[in-house]
């Protein structure tokens, strides 16, 4: 079983990380090439997060789904058809876990959340909540003790969530309310795909390719079935739905994630992902002129500092 931060294809957080070996130690020549790799990502998955609480206004959440995923599944084809549409020697279920848990309905949910939940707030609900949730299934499944140092990092992202849920529920939030289910069980199917990934033989490329080639054809299908708005757009619009979703976070994340462990070592690169919440809160700040009140900010810091702790940030 490989450890929980092999590779994370598309998110920007990943469960707690062991030290990494020695044997993972980067040369100093690839430090330089590794630590822009991993910031590229974070201001890709940052900019993801913005773009799709902007674009969820203009396109419908399958629209935003079926962009996301079909332009990867053929640029991967090589991937996927080296090993074949069911990976020889790979248990199907766990690649349909894996589908269910991070393929379109985890964007579809993202997009369905964002419609009235600010991008500030995506970062304490989502992202955060991933090593939180497979905390506790390891704990109930596998008896994994939750460390000291751990619990305190899983206690600030408890803590960043009730200070979003909590003074919506105090003051009548409707949209926060109304789109804080869609975003948490996003962050139980993400959690359900990182735990079903851990358990399968694939690396991180083509875990990346097989739940984008098994998503396309479900989403296809409801695409043919729903009320789509893409013929509408302009083709400005789908250009930019296509390049933000499909090249950027699909594929140029993914890439540079990769290239980032393979040069720092997955513990390291999987800390840096801790930034990926005040990224994205900076941006809908700047960008969609969202207000960030006091608390909002709060739970951007203790979802940040929660993260870079569960990871092991501290003890390097």
């Amino acid at each position: 079983m490989r450890p929980m931060t092999d590779f994370n294809p598309s998110a920007p957080t990943i469960p707690a990380a062991p030290s990494p070996p020695a044997s993972e130690a980067a040369p100093p020549a690839g430090l330089a090439k590794g630590y822009a790799a991993i910031i590229f990502a974070i201001i890709i998955w940052s900019g993801w997060i913005v773009a799709t609480r902007h674009q969820v206004h203009v396109a419908t959440p399958l629209d935003i789904s079926l962009l996301r995923y079909c332009l990867p599944a053929l640029v991967l084809a090589p991937v996927w058809l080296r090993r074949g549409i069911v990976p020889r020697g790979e248990d199907w279920r766990l690649l349909m876990v894996m589908a269910v848990g991070w393929g379109g309905g985890f964007v579809w949910l993202t997009a369905k959340g964002l419609e009235t939940v600010p991008a500030s707030l995506f970062g304490p609900m989502v992202p955060a909540t991933l090593p939180l949730v497979v905390s506790l299934w390891d704990r109930v499944q596998g008896g994994v003790p939750i460390s000291g140092t751990r619990g305190a990092g899983l206690a600030l992202i408890l803590g960043s969530i009730g200070l979003i849920v909590g003074p919506a529920l105090v003051q009548g939030e409707a949209g926060v309310l109304a789109g804080a289910p869609y975003l948490l069980l996003a962050a139980i199917g993400w959690a359900s795909f990182t735990i079903a990934f851990r358990r399968s033989t694939l690396t991180g490329l083509e875990a990346t390719a097989y739940v984008c080639l098994w998503s396309t054809p479900a989403l296809i299908v409801a695409g043919l079935l729903s009320d789509s708005k893409l013929g509408a757009l302009d083709w400005d619009m789908i250009a930019w739905l296509v390049v933000s979703q499909g090249l950027l976070s699909g594929i140029c994340a993914v890439a540079c994630f990769a290239y980032a462990v393979r040069h720092l070592g997955a513990a390291r690169t999987s800390s840096f992902t801790s930034l990926v919440p005040m990224g994205a809160a900076i941006g809908g700040w700047l960008v969609l002129g969202e207000t960030v009140g006091p608390l909002g900010w709060a739970a951007v810091v203790c979802a940040c500092l929660g993260v870079a702790v569960v990871n092991g940030a501290l003890g390097r």
